[in-house]
């Protein structure tokens, strides 16, 4: 095996607040997978942005094949064979997968007519196992199928270097382990692959070398995975063993506060279902069964084709979210970046916006009753005045919790609410819902890891061709929701 990066000293600030990056040492190997871990906001993203040339070092030195890096550019980096995939997605969402496709093909390759990037779409999708329908605009593609064609678009581009962050975030575990399997035989075949991960079941699964940041500073320099167990690896992340959720089951015979009667919009089939105050259901299923419908549906973010969906027996109102604020429904959406925050507003505007208030107070008002709560969340940033968009992906998820969660919610729709969170990250937010539903609100909580809905769902339903099962209870049994999700009938 061959080094296919190294990277020595790098270094890297914003703003006045300790580094993101406190001089990190790095070497990636051709015919690895390589685990990138760390807690949320340990400098993981920020290191490879710096190596994929999307951000540069203020110190520090980066070699791709041997050779130093001068220019940290995209496309240099991309020209020296290195592609990375982000967490959050970089697709124009007007285009069609294939449209995409042909737009991320470097400049010195011809690119295919409209016909040709379909096909080319569907040849990749069916090579790789990532399924994604090529003639669809991304705005219309679920948030699974956009991170395959995010992936798909990488391995078009011929990498040989792949970095994939957080690349299983919204994929459900068959799924998961798929990808894991593609990367396996990049890897066989002499490519070098970094994952970035908060599943520790990944590393285990998939990945031979591994190193953890903390802080900004290495805590574990490309050890043997074998090495470590879960409780070692999770333990470098955070600084101590983190703490058990809670799985304490709720009370199930509140009032009926959700309630739908036949809702059915796109391919979400007519749907009789409901929620009751204080308890937490969860929803799984295959990405591209309806669960993007759903969502949508209780968020007031489109209207039922058919049927109704209620609150407490009044309408859930479609439209502005400033309705949606004042009915205390609170939305956590998969993509929290498109759908949840403004990136170019302060962390202050951001939790003015569930006020509701049509009139904001001044700028300085605004930080003062921002900064107890940010401190509250632990949202790690650089003050109530940074922009939401300097967030990493968990400090980003803590801010929209504590706006959303803030007015003491009857209605908690949340979707993938732990994507990519470190394990103390996902048990805090974990724990603020399932504390909001001890306080009456009805949760419904879409899911991508079966562990998770295990762990917090006092029912669960599973949603396959559009049409949800009949209710699973505790104790769960994993074979039978399996077998649901694949389109079965478990007896």
């Amino acid at each position: 095996m061959s080094e296919a990066a190294t990277l020595r000293g790098i270094r890297r600030s914003f703003g006045a607040g300790a580094p993101a990056l406190d001089g990190v040492d790095l070497e990636l190997r051709t015919g690895e997978v390589h685990a990138l871990l760390g807690e949320n906001g340990a400098g993981k993203t920020t290191l490879m942005r710096i190596l994929a040339g999307l951000d540069r070092p203020d110190e520090g030195t980066v070699e791709v094949a041997g050779r130093p890096v001068e220019d940290f550019s995209p496309r240099a980096l991309r020209e020296r064979g290195v592609a990375m995939v982000q967490q959050h997605f970089t697709l124009v969402p007007t285009l069609t997968a294939g449209e995409n496709l042909a737009l991320a093909r470097p400049s010195g390759r011809l690119r295919p007519g409209a016909r040709q990037a379909r096909r080319r779409v569907e040849e990749l999708a069916e090579r790789y196992g990532l399924p994604v329908r090529a003639d669809v605009p991304v705005d219309r593609l679920s948030v699974g199928e956009e991170q395959r064609l995010e992936i798909l678009r990488a391995l078009d581009a011929d990498a040989r270097l792949l970095i994939l962050d957080e690349p299983t975030a919204v994929l459900v575990d068959a799924e998961a382990e798929k990808l894991l399997g593609v990367c396996r035989a990049l890897a066989e075949d002499g490519r070098a692959i970094v994952i970035i991960t908060h599943r520790l079941s990944e590393v285990f699964a998939g990945c031979d070398r591994v190193t953890v940041l903390r802080r900004g500073s290495v805590v574990c320099a490309g050890e043997p995975v074998s090495r470590h167990d879960r409780a070692s690896l999770a333990t470098l992340m955070v600084g101590s063993a983190p703490a058990e959720l809670s799985t304490a089951r709720r009370s199930a015979d509140g009032e009926v506060r959700l309630r739908l009667d036949g809702a059915a919009r796109g391919r979400l089939q007519p749907l009789d279902l409901h929620v009751r105050a204080g308890e937490v259901l969860g929803v799984a299923g295959v990405d591209g069964n309806g669960q993007a419908e759903l969502e949508e549906l209780l968020a007031g973010i489109a209207a039922p084709d058919a049927g109704s969906v209620t609150v407490d027996g009044i309408p859930v109102p479609v439209g502005a979210p400033r309705e949606r604020i004042a009915d205390r429904i609170a939305y956590v959406p998969a993509d929290r970046h498109r759908r949840a925050l403004a990136g170019p507003l302060t962390l202050a505007d951001n939790l003015e916006l569930g006020r509701g208030d049509r009139r904001r107070p001044p700028v300085a008002r605004r930080e003062e009753r921002a900064a107890p709560v940010l401190e509250e969340w632990d949202v790690r940033g650089s003050g109530p005045s940074a922009p939401a968009a300097s967030l990493s992906g968990g400090n980003a998820q803590k801010l929209v919790l504590a706006r959303e969660l803030a007015a003491g919610p009857r209605l908690v729709v949340a979707a993938q609410p732990t994507r990519g969170l470190d394990p103390e990250a996902a048990r805090m937010i974990s724990e603020r819902i399932l504390a909001a539903a001890a306080d009456g609100a009805a949760v419904v909580w879409f899911g991508a890891e079966l562990d998770e809905l295990f762990a917090v769902a006092d029912r669960l339903v599973v949603l396959a061709g559009g049409r949800a099962t009949e209710a699973f209870t505790p104790p769960y049994d994993r074979g039978a929701v399996g077998l649901a999700m694949a389109g079965g009938h478990p007896s």
